[in-house]
């Protein structure tokens, strides 16, 4: 019996073990608002993408995605959003706010109402919610730029097409997936007609995916002298889709899609990522392997200019990413590209001039050039926004000021072998005659060299910093800071 007892304690205990190395994956949040205009409590899901970024940008702002329906479309659209926007370095879409609006009377929602019979419009509640309410919450309580874009699925589809019938300028892109435009005996469908051809889109986009819901044996050109109602909610679509090729001069961008093969339920995650390939069709920049390898400036240019023209689509400054342009900043500088190197970190000036971290980037390139007068002078700029122990070394070496040392039985604590959290990498630091070296697998050993109390640089390399988080008398974690990213190790128990 004991040694049952013994045998299920060792098993608890192993479970119990793994259990421990579990980690919940988290993409958004549900909560609960209140809304006076419905007289109810509204849950909403939320994903911000500063949750799933490796480095997160402090103060950045993003668009604002609203999906209808959002407990069946709120984790496919983030997890188009995140793909495209974030892993492997894609920067096919921008970074997005999702917001995912679950449904309580769905039927009273999402079907608008029409204008009145005495020509005054009659508001649907759930649009005064969301512009009124939900939007201004979202507002506050993020980090939103101005532009939003609206996304529904059958009546949601239909909502999103009164919206833009009746309110366009709320969203500035809509994706109405196989809209119900039957419903109500068309009325809604011929209310859009009636309206959309004087309307003044210029800049509004809108997607349509539309599904194959024609009965078997029936085709699309069949499908054009067929009256019945099976076919309705289709023909109905392209009817739309009519009124919107005709509609040239409202300067609406517009796109509808036909997918044959996919039915009313299996559409909406083709059509939410056609959708916003089509409305995001300038987003991604056109770089080639000549440009890569080109020792000139035209890649700062070509740069500046693509996110000229997003800040034009979008409506609001938008600029290449800081992280990015000081990396490949810094890759140029390594190769002695010093014209694309110089180029690179006067268009992070100019975009971000409020960072310590581009005048730096800019002093460490005036110093590759052997040019100490501008050095001092970005060091000194970038010690002004932001005190930093690092950038003060380096303006110390270079007015001779005295210099940080340690010995090498000082550099002991903070010897050992850490984990990349990130990447689950090793890295040893060790010392070696008197300096601390740093070890990765398949790469050279670099010599961490100190510039203040727990904190150093790395020895012929520019632009890295390490600050090392102390338990007790040694460390037992550091945050590295270098031209490609944050990355945080954590010492191997």
């Amino acid at each position: 019996m004991k040694k049952i007892v013994v045998i299920i304690f060792l098993a608890a205990t192993h479970i119990a073990a793994n259990a421990q190395n579990e980690e919940n994956i988290s993409v958004g949040k549900k909560m609960t608002i209140f809304s006076n205009i419905l007289k109810e409590n509204r849950k909403i899901w939320i994903y911000n993408p500063a949750q799933t970024a490796i480095s997160p940008i402090a103060g950045k702002r993003y668009p604002v995605i609203y999906v209808l329906d959002g407990e069946a479309h709120f984790l496919s659209t983030v997890g188009i959003i995140q793909q495209l926007s974030q892993a492997n370095g894609n920067a096919v879409l921008p970074e997005m706010i999702v917001v995912g609006i679950e449904n309580t009377n769905r039927q009273r929602d999402l079907t608008p109402s029409l204008v009145t019979a005495d020509n005054h419009a009659k508001a649907n509640p759930f649009v005064n919610f969301l512009e009124n309410e939900l939007m201004p919450y979202v507002d506050k309580n993020y980090n939103t730029a101005p532009y939003r874009l609206l996304v529904g699925h059958s009546l949601g589809g239909l909502t999103a097409i009164d919206i833009l019938t009746n309110s366009p300028k709320l969203f500035n892109a809509y994706i109405a997936i196989d809209p119900s435009m039957w419903y109500d005996g068309e009325k809604f469908l011929n209310n859009a007609i009636a309206q959309i051809r004087n309307k003044k889109l210029q800049g509004t986009r809108l997607f349509i995916g539309t599904a194959n819901t024609m009965p078997k044996g029936m085709n699309l050109t069949k499908l054009e002298k067929d009256k019945s109602t099976e076919t309705q909610h289709i023909r109905s679509i392209f009817k739309l889709d009519n009124c919107m090729k005709a509609s040239s001069n409202t300067g609406l961008k517009y796109s509808l899609k036909y997918y044959e093969k996919e039915s009313h339920a299996s559409v909406p995650l083709i059509s939410e990522y056609d959708g916003l390939r089509f409305i995001f069709d300038y987003y991604l920049i056109d770089i080639t392997e000549k440009d890569l390898k080109d020792s000139t400036s035209i890649i700062a240019t070509k740069y500046k200019q693509h996110y000229n023209k997003i800040s034009n689509e979008m409506g609001y400054k938008n600029a290449a990413p800081e992280a990015f342009i000081n990396y490949i900043g810094y890759d140029a500088l390594l190769k002695k590209q010093y014209d694309r190197a110089e180029a690179l970190f006067q268009l992070n000036i100019e975009n971000y001039p409020g960072s310590n971290n581009v005048y730096d980037s800019y002093a460490d390139y005036s110093m590759a050039k052997h040019d100490s007068i501008n050095a001092i002078r970005y060091y000194k700029k970038a010690l002004a926004i932001k005190n930093d122990v690092a950038i003060q070394s380096k303006l110390n070496a270079l007015t001779h000021s005295q210099k940080f040392a340690l010995s090498g039985n000082e550099l002991e604590k903070y010897a050992g072998i850490y984990i990349l959290e990130a990447y689950n990498i090793e890295v040893n630091l060790e010392i070696r005659e008197g300096k601390l070296l740093a070890k990765v697998p398949g790469q050279g050993d670099d010599e961490l060299t100190p510039v203040s109390k727990n904190v150093f640089t790395v020895k012929n390399k520019q632009g890295y910093t390490i600050t090392f988080q102390m338990g007790g008398s040694r460390a037992d974690a550091f945050t590295s800071v270098q031209p490609d990213g944050i990355f945080k190790a954590i010492l191997k128990k």
